[in-house]
């Protein structure tokens, strides 16, 4: 009986692990018209084009994500000789087309609103890498840091004054403040 509930808890485990999603995804957002080909160099036909704004995932074996060559899809092969099956990629980008956007498809259109959003790209760069300058507009701010946890507003004859105030996991919380919508100081 005893080895019946170690494979009963064995098989439990394996079924908890298989189920819980992953959350290693990646997607290759294209920034320009460019070349999708059967391998990652220029000497591989091009077997197609894709356009601008697309996005495509890319497989979750890959994980260079600083590669030249980018995968966009992969096919199960089965090896005969080997017995086993193996992931072939059969399409490849260059990474200059585009920029790799990890984590889920939410992150995708945060990504892809904040690039068509019109700030200047120094901007855009530090909301990207979750940074804050004095002089960013609140909505600049959501989208690096997302939704405070409070927000405490005064209005005062020179227009409104906000604090927003954002808990750390570490016990620590940030404060932020705003005038007329301009974030004018940082308190870590």
């Amino acid at each position: 009986m005893t080895e019946h509930r170690k494979l009963i808890a064995f098989v439990t485990v394996l079924l908890i692990l298989c189920l819980t999603p992953i959350c290693n995804a990646a997607y290759f957002v294209f920034h320009k018209v460019g070349n999708i080909r059967s391998g990652p160099s220029t000497k591989y036909r091009i077997i197609g084009k894709v356009s601008n704004e697309t996005v495509v995932q890319i497989p979750d074996t890959f994980d260079d994500y600083d590669a030249t060559w980018i995968p966009i899809d992969a096919k199960i092969e089965y090896d005969v000789k080997a017995k086993i099956e193996k992931i072939v990629y059969t399409k490849w980008v260059h990474r200059t087309l585009g920029a790799v956007v990890k984590g889920e498809m939410e992150d995708v259109e945060k990504y892809l609103a904040i690039k068509s959003s019109g700030w200047p790209n120094e901007i855009q760069e530090l909301i990207l890498k979750g940074e804050l300058k004095t002089g960013m507009t609140t909505h600049m701010v959501f989208y690096a840091w997302g939704k405070p946890d409070a927000i405490n507003e005064t209005t005062t004859s020179d227009g409104v004054r906000e604090q927003w105030v954002y808990k750390q996991s570490d016990s620590k919380t940030r404060y932020l403040y705003f005038e007329n919508g301009l974030l004018t100081a940082i308190q870590k």
